[in-house]
């Protein structure tokens, strides 16, 4: 990938990420038109297990997010290796 790319993923996986991790915890996720109009829909959003995982997915992204940018800086040639003794 070149770098342009790269940065505009990393940033895309982090900027996602930090949305997922918070949203299920804001009041939008439990006040919203599906919410209302469907029992069910409420039902499972509101569990506190699917809003565990959905946060868990969004650290995930965040995750990668960083994984990536450190693979980019060494890509770069930012970091300095350790020489063998």
């Amino acid at each position: 990938m070149s770098r342009a790319l790269t940065i505009i993923y990393i940033l895309f996986c982090f900027e996602m990420g930090v949305f997922l991790f918070v949203l299920p915890w804001v009041s939008l996720w439990s006040k919203n038109f599906f919410v209302a109009q469907y029992p069910w829909v409420s039902s499972i959003a509101l569990n506190y297990f699917v809003r565990g995982a959905v946060s868990g997915i969004g650290l995930a992204d965040i995750w990668l997010a960083l994984f990536e940018l450190w693979r980019l800086r060494r890509q770069l040639g930012l970091v300095q290796t350790r020489s063998a003794r």
